[in-house]
């Protein structure tokens, strides 16, 4: 009997080990794939924080890029605008120069009447500029009464009939605006590499 419990025990101890080895096998296959797992989630996570620090680095790029462009346009635009306001200033004192202006007023209503048809019925000009108004249309030979309206600065307005012919320099500087402020602006851009 004692080598029945020696041989049982010794079965039982072997059964035993057996049992042991596969769930230490079974625990080293679940842990292998539990690493597996971490590893391919850990990997993961690490691929959504790169793409999310990305994605934040181009919008910040893009809106860093933005703010430039908008900073640049706008110190584009107050250049232009301080260009256009000179010429302004330049018109103004034009007209202050008397003899220097009358030259310029009857140039602008010699151009106004070879525009016309006929002969002008009527030229207007500002309240300041009356007499050298007249002295324009004088120069010129045209028999159209002078005018005066506010409104009309630093040049003429030649009416006949139904037909009005304005040749002024603010006129002609508006007329230019655009072209001259792509002009500007290409000046004021700076060269891009």
């Amino acid at each position: 009997m004692a080598d029945l419990a020696a041989l049982l025990d010794k079965e039982a101890s072997a059964e035993i080990e057996a049992i042991l080895a596969e769930a230490r096998e079974r625990a080293s296959a679940i842990t292998s794939e539990a690493e597996r797992e971490a590893e391919s989630l850990l990997a993961a996570k690490e691929r959504t924080a790169r793409a999310a620090r990305e994605a934040a680095l181009v919008r910040a790029r893009s809106a860093a890029q933005l703010e430039a462009a908008s900073m640049r346009l706008n110190a584009q635009q107050a250049a232009i605008q301080s260009v256009f306001d000179a010429l302004e200033r330049d018109i103004d004192a034009l007209r202050g120069d008397t003899e220097r202006y009358a030259g310029v007023l009857e140039a602008l209503l010699r151009e106004a009447l070879t525009g016309l048809a006929g002969d002008a019925e009527q030229v207007v000009v500002h309240p300041d500029d009356q007499d050298a108004g007249q002295r324009a249309l004088d120069a010129t030979g045209s028999k159209a009464s002078l005018a005066t309206d506010p409104d009309v600065r630093a040049g003429v307005r030649v009416v006949t009939g139904s037909v009005r012919v304005e040749n002024s320099l603010p006129a002609r500087l508006d007329m230019l605006r655009d072209e001259l402020a792509s002009e500007v602006a290409a000046v004021l851009k700076p060269e891009e590499a």
